[in-house]
């Protein structure tokens, strides 16, 4: 096989990965956000808005069973950005004028 048959392969196999970086985010976040209920008061406000705008991966620092999980999160999201970005640089995109 040439280098872009596998670019073909590897483009959607890498958006796949990442599509399932933020869902198994999502499923840490719905499962293990229980944890946090031993914050009261401006506590809880500062995780809660802390996890906001880190798109939710403070979790990871505040719930400490979620952090076996991130392993599997790091995984996917290193896998599929480097699939997609080896695509994208091999794949011979034209600039349209």
């Amino acid at each position: 096989m040439n280098t872009e048959v596998l670019g073909l392969i590897a483009l959607p196999l890498g958006v796949i990965c990442l599509c399932l970086a933020a869902l198994w985010q999502l499923n840490v976040v719905l499962t293990e956000s229980y944890t946090l209920n031993r914050f009261s008061g401006r506590q809880l406000f500062a995780v809660v808005t802390t996890m906001m705008m880190t798109f939710s991966l403070a979790v990871y620092g505040f719930c400490p069973n979620a952090r076996k999980k991130g392993i599997i999160f790091l995984l996917l999201v290193l896998v599929g950005a480097g699939l997609y970005g080896w695509a994208y640089w091999v794949l011979p995109f034209q600039a349209k004028p």
